[in-house]
């Protein structure tokens, strides 16, 4: 089932560990609107849980993040993207980070993701500092400009003023027509999720059963509090 982004905030409930998938073998549900599962969190074998449980109504984002921007795991390039072609068949959006789509074994990637109907996500995190709105600015339009579909940017909130500041440049990409994620860790982590996803942020990340980053909602929570705003 293939989300339209463009038609309201979407959460995203983050599937990080076994526990998760027991969780759902089990009978559980999420208010979330789509499943993020974390090839770099969850081990290779988990391949014929995962058909089982992304067998439902649950679009699905699937991330093998690199250790630098949050990985658990220390995978190489190329067994990164050896994870994203073995679960391409069974999602909807794949996630990867900016700096990688720049790289020469990510240089084809867009494309074979295109190909298959996929939606790319280019992801920019900072887990000590906000970087400063150009910087920020500037990720955006790269994730763009190297075949992305959506823009994703996390980083540290620890002022207003930066919050009002990332709300800025969501407003004017979704002006223009461009999927934008965005969202606050830290501080002020919590609230900027609230409102960035008002903003028109596209991707609105809570946690299933464990947070995996500072400043998360529990999706359910998160997905509640956004119908009410």
């Amino acid at each position: 089932m293939k989300p339209d982004l463009s038609s309201k905030p979407h959460v995203v409930a983050t599937v990080t560990q076994p526990a998760d998938l027991i969780y759902f073998f089990n009978g559980g549900t999420s208010k979330a609107d789509i499943l993020e599962f974390r090839l770099d969190t969850l081990h290779a074998e988990i391949h014929d849980a995962f058909v089982t449980v992304v067998d439902s109504e649950y679009p699905v984002l699937a991330t093998a993040r690199r250790a630098k921007e949050g990985g658990s795991l220390k995978l190489s390039d190329e067994a990164r993207i050896e994870l994203y072609e073995r679960f391409l068949p069974e999602v909807d959006i794949i996630d990867t980070e900016i700096a990688s789509l720049r790289t020469a074994p990510f240089k084809s990637f867009p494309r074979l993701v295109s190909s298959k109907k996929v939606q790319l996500l280019g992801s920019f995190h900072d887990f000590e500092k906000f970087p400063g709105l150009q910087s920020l600015s500037d990720k955006v339009s790269e994730a763009f400009d190297l075949g992305a579909d959506i823009a994703k940017i996390a980083v540290i909130i620890e002022e207003m003023s930066d919050l009002f500041s990332v709300v800025e440049l969501v407003e004017r990409h979704r002006s223009e027509g461009r999927l934008i994620s965005a969202m606050g860790m830290g501080p002020l982590g919590k609230l900027s999720r609230l409102v960035l996803a008002r903003a028109g942020s596209c991707l609105n990340y809570g946690y299933l059963q464990s947070p995996n980053a500072p400043g998360q909602w529990p999706a359910d929570e998160l997905a509640g509090l956004l119908k009410k705003i």
